[in-house]
């Protein structure tokens, strides 16, 4: 088992790269610093779980990943009971939609996949491709989104 200053080390050291992690999945940065620090204190919770102290960064990601799925598959909306409210927009549904507009029919379902928090592993078997494949695949269609927006017109 790690001991409490192995594991701030460490800590100290990956805290950054899980927060990156999980931006990079598409997290909000709040949401984001959020997970990381949930994924480091269960982590440290379970830490007699780790096999390899040299892997606690990846073993952290690992729940962090899990945490931000977690978070998408449970997703409930908000009661609005007492409340009056003749319209209610959500932004972010709406851009998702916009964005996911502008994929071809099959970039736009690996994403939807990926956004409802299917692994990569998962999305193969059903792809019957390998794992890297989809991970470089979803790569190049957030790379090309990105190039679609900065090129659009403000």
């Amino acid at each position: 088992m790690m001991k409490r200053s192995e594991y701030a080390e460490a800590f100290e050291a990956g805290y950054p790269a899980t927060r990156r992690f999980l931006l990079s999945r598409g997290a909000a940065l709040e949401e984001a610093e959020e997970i990381a620090q949930a994924a480091w204190v269960r982590g440290w919770e379970f830490r007699d779980q780790l096999r390899d102290p040299g892997l606690v960064g990846f073993w952290v990601n690992s729940i962090a990943r899990n945490l931000f799925r977690a978070k998408f598959r449970s997703k409930t909306t908000a009661s609005m009971e007492g409340v009056e409210a003749p319209y209610w927009m959500n932004l972010e549904e709406i851009e998702l939609h916009r964005l996911l507009d502008r994929c071809s029919g099959r970039d736009r379902q690996l994403l939807k996949r990926s956004l409802e928090g299917y692994s990569a592993e998962e999305i193969a078997r059903v792809e019957g491709i390998t794992s890297t494949g989809i991970r470089v695949r979803l790569l190049r269609i957030r790379h090309s989104l990105r190039q679609k927006l900065a090129l659009q017109p403000v």
